[in-house]
């Protein structure tokens, strides 16, 4: 037995050996592999938990949880996943047990938007941004309660930017509401909640109507609770579909005409002859078509009924098509467009950019700003009709530009715009024209405090812009990114 022991004897040290060094250098326990391993297991679970914001760094068995967080509430939930994302702690079976929260400010989003939608069927569609993750859960749930159990399809984001008071109050009352409507929409955008749908019943449609309007302040509510119309513009996917009532043959040849002039797909004519129809409405179909024809989606309608809504317009487009929709829609009296109430309910789009397709706007923000801007208005130059301060409609897809490129940018930084004035004009006229982009960029959605407007007179730039007579071929608009620093 003494010898069998003897034998066994450098068997037995040899493992021993081999578990220590085991445990000294590939053990998941050692601290640097451990250390990896928790840090691998903490980043999985916040992506696999819609937290694509944040990332974690390991010292040991301590997580530092970085990023730019959308809310206090996020982090904190981040951190708790953080802590939950591996084992059970210890010394022995290592987890994670302290996580040191060193996140930063997310970048504010402005507007603040939040929608819900009610769709024919009854489904409810929840989407655009929200405070926090706790307020994202309490909607749904209402939305479900409102429902009868029916979960709404969600496609909620925590975002930093909310304005104050009681938004989630103001959130909730505007679905409560929309589950009233037969269909339709509330977008609560910065402090403005708006509450679109249909609603047969006149009765119904005023007292709804009166609720959104008593919303108290600092929000406001703007109600668009429409009855059944007598015509209509519609984008689907098959097409530009014009549909309802016209008193004439010659005004639906007309209005086929128009459509076809201005849509880039199919129009599909569903229209029919009442000549007892009213046709006040008739000349605001006409000024509006052409632009409501270039629209992505939407619905443009006559909705007759007292107290009703009147001509609306619906949807989104491109923010120079809705700018200039307005401006055909508000002519003068003696045009005959004031006879009937007029709303336009329209979302400008971003268009695509394909100059500015090669700059990285992460690395250096301010700089790849500045060249983005440039890269646009070298080839999109923006010019001014007869009155030389005006926008032409013809720089429409340059300014669309300038506004996508601004959204690339962070908020933080600031856009200067610079009017050029011509050869025979005055500083002041510059100045006319670089307002006349800061508030078209202004009423597209950029916040007014980020922008501003410097004129130069004609010998203060260096260049001129008469080449007697041809097509001007130096800028009138320059743009320069500033920091809140310089």
């Amino acid at each position: 037995m003494k010898m069998l022991d003897y034998l066994l004897a450098p068997v037995a040290l040899a493992g021993l050996v081999a578990t220590g060094w085991w445990g000294l250098y590939q053990s998941p326990q050692r601290p640097a592999n451990l250390a990896a391993q928790l840090e691998q297991d903490a980043n999985a679970a916040l992506a696999r938990n819609g937290y694509d914001w944040a990332h974690v760094r390991m010292n040991g068995q301590r997580a530092v949880l970085k990023g730019a967080a959308p809310s206090e509430d996020a982090a904190m939930a981040a951190a708790e996943t953080v802590l939950r994302a591996a084992w059970s702690g210890g010394v022995v079976i290592g987890g994670v047990t302290v996580v040191e929260v060193a996140v930063d400010p997310g970048e504010p989003v402005s507007p603040f938007v939040w929608r819900a939608e009610k769709l024919a069927d009854g489904r409810i569609i929840l989407s655009g941004h929200v405070p926090s993750r706790m307020i994202a859960s309490q909607i749904e749930a209402e939305a479900t309660r409102l429902s009868r159990g029916q979960s709404p399809e969600n496609h909620m984001e925590v975002a930093a930017g909310a304005p104050g008071g009681n938004w989630q109050g103001v959130a909730r009352f505007g679905l409560g509401l929309l589950t009233e409507l037969d269909s339709g929409e509330v977008r609560l955008s910065d402090n403005t909640l708006r509450v679109g749908g249909t609603e047969l019943d006149p009765a119904e449609r005023a007292r709804l109507s009166a609720q959104v309007s008593a919303l108290a302040a600092p929000y406001r509510g703007v109600p668009l609770i429409k009855g059944l119309p007598v015509w209509t513009a519609t984008h689907s996917a098959d097409g530009l579909v014009l549909a309802g009532k016209v008193t004439s043959e010659a005004q639906r040849r007309e209005l086929i005409g128009i459509a076809q002039a201005h849509a880039a797909g199919d129009v599909i004519d569903q229209m029919e002859i009442a000549p007892d129809m009213p046709d006040d409405w008739f000349a605001l179909a006409e000024a509006g078509l052409p632009g409501f024809a270039r629209f992505r989606e939407g619905q443009m309608g006559f909705y007759p009924a007292e107290g009703d809504a009147g001509f609306a317009v619906e949807g989104t487009a491109p923010a120079s098509v809705i700018q200039f929709l307005k401006q055909d829609l508000s002519g003068p009296p003696a045009s005959g467009l004031d006879s009937v109430p007029i709303t336009v309910w329209a979302d400008p789009v971003d268009v695509d950019v394909p100059e500015v397709a090669g700059i990285d706007f992460a690395e250096g923000p301010a700089a790849a700003c500045q060249s983005a801007f440039d890269a646009v208005l070298a080839a999109n130059p923006v010019l001014f009709d007869d009155s030389g301060t005006e926008v032409s409609r013809a720089s429409g897809a340059a300014l669309d530009k300038l506004l996508a490129v601004s959204h690339l940018c962070p908020s933080g930084l600031l856009i200067e715009i610079h009017g050029q004035a011509d050869s025979n004009a005055e500083t002041a006229f510059g100045k006319a024209r670089a307002e006349a982009v800061a508030s078209y960029l202004a009423a597209a959605g950029i916040n007014r405090q980020r922008l501003s407007a410097v004129g130069y007179g004609p010998d203060q730039s260096g260049q001129s812009n008469d080449n007697g007579g041809s097509q001007m071929t130096n800028r009138l608009i320059d743009i320069k990114v500033l920091t809140r620093s310089d």
